[in-house]
């Protein structure tokens, strides 16, 4: 592996420092018989592996008997294990075997006694609540030294204790080469709000775990198809609020949106924002045919990308902002092709399937992949991935009703979509290979239309 050749390119580098210090420090000697003072040596650097350390994640413990303490912590402790189990990257030590361990001075772990049950790193966990203020403080060491990887301590209001867990989790993940998703944000279109005798959607999000859903439109319209800005900031969605649909970017925390496409005449659907934040691409029927355009972030400088006579649609960026892939009908059924970002060397992508639509590019360079909704061998709508440079699919869902509108996760390992079955839609994620997945507790109404943010 690269990272194991570069730590021999180090060691290596190392050894011969050392010969031609030790050289010198001889000549040294001989002029001066004082003793030479050898440098401090740093710390190793110790990185978890996949798959390979079992992480043991004991209780939290509170530092004061109260009640909110006590509360804090059990969040702490069970949204913590949750987090770090769903990145799909560590072995755990079973509770059972933890329940052994003798009582823990958590400022002085006994290490012995977790190296017996298997453990290779040990998560310790503190919090209490004073005054509506929550401190959580939370340690990794590695079990066979009892050297310290990690030590934070996060503070904030207690009443949102899962915040603190998230940011362990993602810190957490940094001692890996992976990115954490804890902290990340899942946009999606629900009717849970809906106005009697009219057609109306809201944009909402959600963490990725599906809790703390909060509404972002407020137009009592029928807003669909959100899309989010590598910022985290901004949300491109498609709104009839003026009762012909438009493309609109939503400010998040400042609460207003801006039209981009409302000037521009014709029909403007499933916008995407460029990887550097600069472009939108969208499709529009502003020429008169549905195809693909491409503007600055503002709506500016609008540039048409494919102009064949048929349904082009459902734009997404690759990793690099250097080509989109997108669907249209020009074979005769919607299926996905790919361009580069002056809409040439157009290739069709996927040869299996009746109907592949809603295309998602895998935003992690590791995974040359695109997730989108085909009609395979049955009637209904799955989740298929296709791998860009074989062409070869592979299905991730089946049996659960239609499956649509997948989008992935920043790092590329897991992706979210919509199940519907008997007209009720719910929000899952899985993890790239379909292995695991989960339907989140969104909330009440239909939801849909998923997709994955910073």
């Amino acid at each position: 592996m690269e990272r194991t050749a570069s730590r021999s390119r180090a060691s290596s580098s190392l050894l011969r420092s050392a010969v031609v210090t030790l050289a010198a420090g001889a000549a040294l000697l001989a002029r001066d018989s004082r003793p030479a003072q050898a440098p401090p040596s740093p710390p190793p650097t110790i990185v978890i592996q996949e798959g390979v350390q079992r992480f043991a994640i004991p209780d939290c413990g509170p530092r004061k008997g109260d009640e909110a303490s006590r509360e804090v912590c059990r969040a702490v402790t069970q949204v913590l294990r949750a987090d770090l189990q769903f990145e799909n990257l560590f072995k755990f030590v079973p509770q059972s075997l933890m329940s052994a361990i003798p009582p823990m001075d958590p400022e002085n772990p006994n290490f012995a006694d977790w190296k017996g049950i298997g453990a290779s790193v040990l998560v310790i966990t503190r919090a209490q609540v004073t005054g509506g203020e929550a401190t959580v403080e939370v340690r990794v060491h590695f079990v066979d030294t009892g050297q310290s990887m990690l030590a934070k301590r996060y503070s904030g209001p207690a009443d949102n204790p899962r915040v603190f867990a998230h940011q362990a989790s993602d810190d957490v993940m940094t001692l890996t080469q992976y990115r954490g998703v804890a902290r990340t944000k899942i946009a999606f279109v629900s009717d849970r709000d809906r106005v009697p005798g009219r057609a109306t959607k809201e944009i909402y999000i959600m963490d990725y775990d599906g809790y703390n859903p909060r509404r972002v439109t407020v137009n009592r319209s029928l807003n669909i198809l959100p899309n989010w800005s590598p910022d985290g900031r901004s949300l491109a969605y498609v709104s009839y609020r003026r009762g012909n649909p438009d493309v609109f970017v939503a400010s998040i925390y400042e609460g207003r949106s801006a039209d981009l496409t409302g000037d521009k005449g014709g029909a403007a659907f499933a916008p995407a924002i460029s990887p550097d934040g600069k472009r939108i691409a969208y499709a529009s029927s502003r020429a008169g045919n549905m195809d693909i355009w491409v503007a600055n972030i503002d709506g500016s400088s609008p540039r048409r990308l494919t102009s064949t006579g048929a349904l082009d649609t459902a734009p997404t960026w690759s990793p690099t902002g250097q080509e989109i892939a997108f669907t249209s009908g020009r074979s005769g059924s919607p299926q996905i092709y790919v361009m580069d970002t002056e809409g040439l060397n157009v290739r069709r992508l996927t040869n299996v399937g009746s109907w592949n639509d809603a295309p998602a590019w895998n935003p992690s360079k590791q995974f040359g992949e695109i997730a989108y909704t085909a009609r395979l061998e049955n009637r209904t709508f799955d989740i298929a991935v296709v791998d860009i440079a074989t062409r070869q699919v592979r299905q991730l869902t089946q049996g659960r009703g239609s499956c649509e509108y997948p989008s992935w996760a920043p790092s590329g390992r897991h992706l979210t979509f919509a199940c519907g079955r008997g007209g009720k839609w719910q929000i899952a994620v899985a993890d790239r290979l379909g292995q695991t997945i989960t339907m989140l507790p969104a909330g009440p109404g239909k939801n849909e239309q998923p997709d994955w943010g910073p």
